[in-house]
């Protein structure tokens, strides 16, 4: 998931590799967000979290942490297109999204049998069913529309930034959930890719942000987004009612990341939080397995279904085994498990 080599100053060329350690800290806080919120909603599901603070906790992390990723996706996807080619471009984007996504898909099929009775609920195999949810997108739909939407980036490249950015945001606003889940995540996700694409190295500039500064907009903005949550957050939702008020909470709540990001950026803290970012891919393919051993491990063996250490213990390790397991890939011959084989090593799989 995502950047490239070293961090290059916001006059460089487009072509030039990037790296920029506050994205990083940013799919940091993302992917860890992607992993509570996963947990959550397996205690929602067992009836084990109830009540109006389980809603509030969910709607708030549903509300931008996947706009977040869909927003650094697009931030160096100019500077993709411009060293690659669309050829290249395009064939970078089937090793590094597809290949894990169909890869992970049947990996799933294939142990399911070993770990459906821990579930909630399981269905039989059906090889018509596996493709028909593979091929809409409903099976793991996160990693089928960034492709999805990269695509429309490289249709749309040639097209003003703010024009494609502008008509992103009337697609994502009126585009109810009708059809295939990868048409219409990826045309209610793709304004914050477009977003991404407009700023792009532009986010270099806040490393002159005061870090005070950085902190007290953060406040603000993580404020708002409650506020917003609170008044009107069961509609305001892609799908519901206030589909508008989404797209802003997607918006508010990621630049509220971002600032967040610069507010801890050179810290150790900010170095932890880069180090889970650069293995967001992992954690997100990964994430649900050692989630289910642990919740499992704190019931049968703990005898324990109480919040917080079933909200904490299984968000930690679903998103540590699987960063180490990223982190020494290369040195344990398991990048397979990634990306493509042959793909270049020494740089992330996937920019987002």
């Amino acid at each position: 998931m995502t950047t490239e080599p070293l961090m290059t100053p916001p006059s460089a060329s487009l072509s030039v590799p990037t790296r920029s350690t506050l994205v990083d800290i940013v799919k940091g806080f993302a992917i860890l967000l992607v992993v509570y919120g996963h947990t959550e909603q397996g205690l929602f599901h067992r009836n084990w979290w109830t009540g109006p603070s389980a809603v509030l906790s969910d709607t708030f992390v549903y509300s931008f942490h996947m706009p977040a990723f869909f927003f650094v996706a697009g931030l160096f996807l100019a500077g993709s297109l411009e060293r690659r080619g669309p050829v290249k471009f395009v064939a970078d984007k089937c090793k590094t999204i597809l290949y894990p996504y169909v890869f992970w898909a049947i990996v799933s099929v294939l142990i399911e049998p070993l770990i459906g009775q821990f579930k909630m609920n399981t269905t039989p195999f059906h090889w018509k069913q596996f493709l028909l949810l593979l091929v809409s997108g409903d099976d793991g739909w996160f990693l089928s529309a960034l492709f999805a939407c990269q695509i429309v980036a490289l249709v749309t490249w040639k097209l003003p930034a703010w024009l494609r950015l502008a008509i992103a945001l009337v697609v994502a606003a009126l585009m109810p959930n009708f059809g295939p889940t990868i048409l219409y995540k990826t045309l209610q996700d793709f304004c914050f890719l477009a977003a991404g694409m407009l700023i792009g190295r532009m986010i270099f500039r806040l490393a002159e942000l005061p870090v005070w500064a950085a902190a007290a907009g953060a406040i603000l903005f993580f404020v708002l987004q409650f506020a917003l949550i609170i008044d009107d957050g069961q509609n305001a939702q892609f799908g519901g009612r206030e589909q508008w008020l989404a797209v802003v909470l997607g918006f508010t709540g990621t630049a509220g990341l971002i600032l967040l990001a610069r507010t801890i950026d050179g810290t150790r803290l900010g170095d932890a939080c880069a180090w889970i970012g650069r293995a967001s891919l992992a954690i997100y393919l990964l994430s649900a397995y050692p989630q289910g051993v642990f919740r499992e491990l704190l019931l049968h063996v703990l005898h324990t279904h109480a919040l917080l250490p079933q909200l904490i213990v299984p968000s930690i390790a679903a998103a540590i085994l699987p960063a180490i397991l990223w982190h020494r890939r290369e040195r344990w011959h398991l990048g397979w498990l990634f990306h493509w084989p042959g793909v270049e090593t020494g740089r992330p799989a996937v920019q987002y």
